[in-house]
């Protein structure tokens, strides 16, 4: 059909604006400021991550390296952790206890545990259904673990054993848990985010979206969460009345993982497009944003997904899907 002259000139100044728009937005990502140093730990990138809450040890499960432990603050390969000799294991998650002290990796079903201080494997356990997101607490005595069999569980690390289960109607995405155990937090393909009493099993506050929540944390103490559906702004909610505390004001972006300053006043949040936020947690105030740097424009090591970040001194430490460990100064 033909466009009339009136149509054509509102279809140019349509274009214009979005121009417009596209160039504020790439400036704006152009002035945050990119790492300070860079270290590649990994070639051709890394599928899952964690990084201790000091920042010195992080573990990976990379593309072609497998599982590895790593001294963060020297950038030194500490041990290299699969879960059959001579083979090269490819992990979807991994996570760290609070205390540093205790591992878990992932690949499908089966969990193993090790041991950060001396290397050793302690456990190996087998999960009900396939693992998609795994969170330990302070002691690495138990861990949160979100199945793609619509339930997440509170499961006994010690043991091997499942100890709560927490229904959803659909994949489990995302899990949180505090530093005591006391409460678990969970993102699911159903559009609710969940805290749950890690002790009765009972929920304490469902919050439902609009999309896939694929994005969960909880502070040290539990008294916060967070949560996080994709291109929905994140909230953070205050536990003991159940209410929105603050809103995060990034329209549109999908975080790949937020986590709370021990102290519970600040909350670090990553995405997939390799930026890294900061914000008081009291009003949402941004406290700052970095942009993490890609090796290579093409391939999977061009992958900018933030898979975890942690505070060490003035600088954040974070791991890029990228294959890099890149440091930020703190603004």
């Amino acid at each position: 059909m033909p466009v009339s002259w009136l149509e054509g000139r509102r279809l140019k100044r349509g274009i214009r604006r979005l121009s417009v728009c596209l160039m504020l937005v790439v400036v704006a990502a152009c002035d945050a400021p990119g790492p300070a140093s860079t270290k590649e730990i990994a070639v051709q990138g890394i599928l899952s991550a964690a990084i201790s809450e000091d920042g010195t040890l992080g573990v990976i499960g990379s593309i072609h390296h497998g599982g590895n432990a790593w001294d963060l603050a020297r950038g030194e390969r500490l041990y290299d952790w699969n879960h059959k000799s001579g083979e090269r294991t490819t992990l979807r998650a991994v996570a760290l206890s609070g205390d540093g002290r205790r591992a878990v990796t992932v690949e499908d079903r089966n969990l193993a545990v090790w041991d950060t201080q001396t290397g050793a494997s302690l456990k190996f356990w087998q999960a009900g259904a396939k693992i998609l997101s795994i969170a330990l607490d302070q002691k690495g005595d138990f861990a949160a673990i979100g199945q793609q069999n619509n339930q997440a569980v509170l499961f006994d690390v010690n043991r091997g054993a499942e100890k709560r289960v927490f229904a959803h109607t659909a994949e489990v995405y995302a899990v949180a848990i505090d530093a005591r155990a006391e409460r678990v937090m969970t993102g699911s393909d159903d559009f609710s985010a969940v805290v749950w009493n890690a002790q009765t099993g009972e929920p304490l506050h469902r919050y439902d979206w609009g999309n896939q929540v694929k994005t969960v944390g909880l502070s040290r103490d539990g008294t916060l969460a967070f949560a996080a559906a994709q291109r929905e702004k994140g909230r953070i909610y205050d536990l003991q009345s159940g209410d929105v505390k603050s809103v995060i004001p990034l329209e549109y972006e999908n975080f790949t993982l937020a986590r709370f300053t021990p102290d519970a006043q600040q909350i670090l949040l990553g995405t997939f497009r390799g930026d890294v936020y900061r914000f008081a947690t009291a009003d949402a105030r941004a406290m700052g944003h970095w942009k993490a740097a890609s090796p290579q424009p093409f391939g999977p090591a061009s992958s900018d997904a933030v898979l975890d970040i942690a505070q060490r001194g003035g600088e954040l430490v974070s791991i890029i899907s990228n294959g890099l460990l890149q440091t930020f100064t703190l603004q």
